[in-house]
């Protein structure tokens, strides 16, 4: 096996396409702080941590709501289904109200609840992790929903539609 020496760091586009191979779920993060609401879509979501019990995620730097989440102590993941694709639209909109004319209702900590039927992970902030052109959110999970029989909305089987 040759091995090469690579001189150049990959692009973020390289990097994307190599990423979309590789299934991912989709959670729609929601949080709340002095009134204010926010939520995203997200494919970072993961599990870190059994004791204490920890999750992450990562945000974008250039997100419009970039600000909140730096502020926020406090986030809701909603693992989303395959019966939800029009959460992950609504969600992963740029620029648009995307809680107008939606139901919820505020979670243990605050962060707005848009689905009750997934599996939902309620967390208060651990730690802020700077990460490139995205800062990563540690959550201590203080709150979980299982619904039992469910099937996983994944990154093939959203854009497969």
């Amino acid at each position: 096996m040759t091995v090469t020496t690579v001189q150049n760091a990959v692009s973020g586009a390289e990097l994307r396409r190599a990423m979309g191979h590789w299934a991912t779920g989709i959670a729609v993060i929601t949080t709340e702080h002095e009134g204010a609401i926010a939520g995203l879509a997200s494919n970072s979501f993961t599990s870190v941590s059994l004791e204490p019990a920890l999750v992450s995620w990562a945000v974008d730097k250039r997100s419009s709501s970039f600000g909140l989440w730096t502020s926020t102590d406090n986030f809701a993941v909603h693992i989303l289904s395959e019966s939800h694709r029009d959460l992950v639209q609504r969600f992963a909109a740029r620029g648009t109200d995307k809680f107008a004319g939606l139901a919820w209702e505020p979670g243990a900590l605050g962060s707005p609840i848009v689905a009750d039927d997934v599996p939902r992970i309620e967390c208060r902030l651990w730690q802020r992790v700077n990460a490139g052109d995205h800062v990563i959110l540690i959550g201590e999970a203080v709150s979980v929903s299982d619904p039992g029989s469910f099937r996983p909305l994944t990154n093939h089987v959203y854009w497969a539609k």
